[in-house]
């Protein structure tokens, strides 16, 4: 069946393949965009003179441009020493037996994941003693930012009901 159905779609993609392909052919070609005369190359002599002609008018135009510059002089590099460059604030992390992954130190004012979920935790399991001054103390960060992450940052919990019909096994 299948090579039946693939003969006839071959047989009408090939019908009169000729005659369209020549009509296609034979079809107007479109014209190329005229040329304008500021994409004309310049040739004339007329135009040459006024590229380079100077203007008199603009030239007391900027006689009257003044620049004031108040930016410090540019510290020129001696051999042997570095130009000073804007050095970020790090501080290690305080991954305890997750010392082992890659990420060892992070700007001030950013925490890496495993340091969110410590300290989530940490404030979960004892909130009087993980308030959000003694985090945002602890890793360098705003205290804003801690106490949203508090309030609105929460970690899974999972319950499970017990339900009443079924029996409890006692243990022995």
């Amino acid at each position: 069946m299948r090579i039946i159905w693939d003969r006839l779609v071959r047989a009408f993609r090939n019908f009169n393949v000729e005659n369209r392909a020549f009509r296609v052919i034979d079809e107007p070609k479109p014209t190329r965009a005229p040329w304008y005369p500021t994409a004309r190359p310049v040739e004339s002599p007329e135009i040459q003179h006024e590229i380079h002609k100077k203007d008199n008018r603009l030239l007391a135009f900027l006689k009257h441009v003044y620049v004031d510059s108040k930016d410090p002089p540019g510290k020129v590099k001696v051999e042997g020493e570095s130009l000073p460059f804007k050095e970020d604030e790090y501080r290690l992390t305080k991954l305890g037996h997750y010392s082992s992954l890659d990420i060892h130190r992070v700007h001030k004012g950013k925490i890496c994941t495993v340091e969110l979920l410590t300290f989530l935790n940490n404030h979960k399991l004892h909130p009087e003693t993980w308030t959000a001054e003694k985090i945002a103390e602890e890793y360098s960060l705003e205290l804003k930012d801690v106490t949203s992450l508090l309030k609105y940052h929460a970690l899974f919990n999972m319950e499970v009901p017990e339900s009443e019909d079924k029996k409890s096994i006692e243990s022995t």
